[in-house]
Formats: C-alpha cells, sequence, structure tokens
C-alpha cells in the first residue's frame, strides 16, 4: 500500500510538471493573478481612506497653520488640498472632492482674544461612510488643537495607554493578509485545475489502475504547492521592499506562508475533485477567495465586528491563516484564540481538505 502511494505521487508530481511547462501561458497569468490580488487590497485601502478634501485658510496665521495641521493628523481621514473659492466649490461640484473646510479671515485674532471661531464644512454626503470619517475627524481635529494650545475650555484630558507597543497602518496590516489571498488563487487554482483536468482530458482512470488516489492527489498537491511557492515569492518581496513591512519573525512568516502553499493546494484539490471540469473548479475557487478573505478578519480583527461575524469567520481557513500571519509580520494577536491554536487549526484544515480531496477522487475512480 505503502509504495503504490509514493509510485502513485512521483509519477502524479512528474505528470504535473510535465504539463506545467507546456502550459506556461496558464501559469504565468495564475503567478499575475496572485500579484494582482496584493495590489487590488492595497488600492481598497488608499482609496477608502484620506478622504480627498479642499481647504481655504482665509486667515493665515500661525493659529490657523496649527490647526491645518491638526487636520491633517486627525485618523488619516483627510487628504488636505488647499485652493481658492472658486476652484473648491468647482471641485466639489464635480465630485473630485469630499468636503471643503472653510477657516474664516480673523480665525487666529477670535482664538487669541477667548473668543469662538466657527469653522464651516461643506460635505459631498454622498457616501456615509466617508462623510462619517469626516464628522468624527473633525471634532478630533478641534479637541487635539485645543489641547495644543492650553485652552482653558478643554476641562477634560485624555491618557492614552496602548496594549501594543507600537502602531501598524492599515495598509502595512492589509498587506500582509492580502499575501495569503495570492497563495490561495495561485496554488488553489493550480491544484484544482490539475484535478479536474484528469477528467476533463479522459486521463483519470488510468490512475485507477495506476495506483492510489491518495498518491495521485498528493502528487498534484506537491507540485502545486511548489508553484504556490514560486508565486508567492514577487508579492513578498512587494511587501518586504516597496511597503516597508518587514516580519518580526522571518522564519514564523516563511513558515506560515509555506504551510498556506499546502493548505490551499488541498483546497483546491478537492474543489477539483469535487467539480471534474477546470473551468467551474477555477471559477468557483475564485468565487470564495473574495468571502473568505473578506470575512477572516484580513481588513481589521474579526471580534471588532461582533460574535455572530466572528464566530462565522471560524468558517473560514483563512482566518486562522491572518492570525498567524499577523503575528509573524507585525507582532500583532488579531484572534483572541493563541497563535499556536491557529497553527493547529491550519495545520487541522490542511488534513481535512487532503483528505477530502481523496476521498473524491478516489469515490470518482472507485477505489
Amino acid at each position: 500500500m505503502g509504495g503504490d502511494l509514493w509510485a502513485s505521487c512521483r509519477a502524479s508530481w512528474r505528470v504535473e510538471w510535465a504539463h506545467l511547462r507546456r502550459s506556461w501561458l496558464f501559469l504565468a497569468l495564475a503567478l499575475v493573478q496572485g500579484m494582482s490580488f496584493l495590489v487590488l487590497v492595497s488600492l481598497f485601502a488608499l482609496t477608502g481612506s484620506r478622504a480627498p478634501t479642499a481647504l481655504i485658510n482665509s486667515d493665515g496665521s500661525p493659529i490657523s497653520r496649527q490647526f491645518v495641521s491638526d487636520l491633517e493628523a486627525a485618523h488619516d481621514s483627510f487628504s488636505i488640498r488647499p485652493m481658492t473659492v472658486k476652484q473648491a466649490q468647482s471641485e466639489l461640484d464635480a465630485g473630485s472632492i469630499v468636503a471643503i473646510i472653510k477657516i474664516p479671515k480673523g480665525f487666529g485674532a477670535s482664538i487669541t482674544h477667548g473668543q469662538t471661531a466657527l469653522v464651516q464644512v461643506d460635505l459631498d454626503n454622498v457616501d456615509t461612510d466617508m462623510t462619517d470619517d469626516i464628522e468624527r475627524a473633525v471634532p478630533s481635529a478641534i479637541v487635539l488643537f485645543g489641547d495644543h494650545y492650553h485652552f482653558p475650555g478643554i476641562r477634560v484630558r485624555s491618557v492614552e495607554h496602548d496594549e501594543i507597543p507600537h502602531d501598524t497602518g492599515y495598509i502595512e496590516y492589509l498587506v500582509v493578509s492580502a499575501l495569503a489571498l495570492d497563495v490561495l488563487v495561485v496554488a488553489g487554482v493550480v491544484a484544482g485545475a490539475a484535478v479536474a483536468r484528469e477528467w476533463e482530458s479522459g486521463t483519470a482512470m488510468v490512475w485507477k489502475t495506476a495506483g492510489s488516489a491518495s498518491g495521485f492527489i498528493l502528487g498534484k498537491v506537491a507540485a502545486a504547492a511548489s508553484v504556490g511557492a514560486l508565486g508567492i515569492v514577487p508579492p513578498l518581496l512587494l511587501v518586504v521592499l516597496a511597503y516597508r513591512v518587514v516580519p518580526l519573525h522571518w522564519g514564523g512568516a516563511v513558515v506560515t506562508l509555506a504551510g498556506c502553499c499546502v493548505l490551499f493546494a488541498c483546497t483546491g484539490a478537492a474543489l477539483g475533485a469535487l467539480t471534474k471540469r477546470v473551468v467551474p473548479a477555477a471559477a468557483l475557487l475564485f468565487g470564495l477567495a473574495i468571502p473568505l478573505y473578506m470575512d477572516s478578519g484580513a481588513l481589521e480583527p474579526e471580534r471588532f465586528d461582533g460574535n455572530k461575524i466572528w464566530s462565522l469567520a471560524h468558517l473560514s481557513p483563512l482566518y486562522s491563516v491572518v492570525g498567524v500571519l499577523e503575528d509573524a509580520f507585525h507582532g500583532l494577536h488579531v484572534t483572541p484564540e493563541p497563535v499556536a491554536v491557529d497553527a493547529l487549526v491550519m495545520g487541522a484544515w490542511t488534513v481535512a481538505m487532503f483528505i477530502t480531496a481523496g476521498w473524491l477522487a478516489g469515490r470518482r475512480l472507485g477505489t
């Protein structure tokens, strides 16, 4: 039995790599697709924050300039763009900016004499998400501004205590989780296509006489995981060199990404054995990728979104993957479960997917 398993595995591995060498365009597109997901989530983060906001500073005093600095520091919500009144109104009407902040003439003098200075904010509230960001950030900037000048009107002073000794930017958090999505797409699609192709080409039944179904699946998984490992290198270099996100624990990061290659190759193999068609297998994997990614804590720790969503997130293997990756890169504990538990769950998912793929293949081969 053991001999049949490894003989089938080696034969399956050789056949798959021979096919991949002939299908270089498919392989190249799979690798490019993985990189594109990293760019996609980066664009999502960049366009989802720092709302383009016009600034009309009719005062120009040092006090008003300090207020502008505090606006720029508030929640990373503004991308301040100094404009004239006419230009700002034109940009707002065209939908090119989200808001106009108007600092009136005499703002600094009013503040100096202890008077209330009014700042007008004109909002294009077509997008409530960005509108809410503006509405939260302006009062925050006012409080920060008052704190800088020690105004007597501010009677409450907060003292911040951070549970984590360093801050992590949203994009820095997001690109790490995107690496898991890259591996899911590359290794998953290659494995799914590799298994499903055997039925489409009519060669699947050859494996019934050549050896075990598990050996057949193991060879496909090994080849797909190898492709996934090669495919994750360019995104990882992009994250480290371009985004300047260097893992705190290189060993943990590399081992986790290697584990992802095997996990998602097994997942793709199971989908390929289920559908027995290349296009449906790839389409199903692409269709599942984004929902699984969105509900995995990839955008923020899932525990912040309520118990129901957090409980649902456990149905995705990406939930545990993100937990381990964020710890390896940033030292963040984004899941209530310990990192060791997340790693064990990753292993359990891998075994479950491999067994499922082997069982489906064996059932369809009649072995």
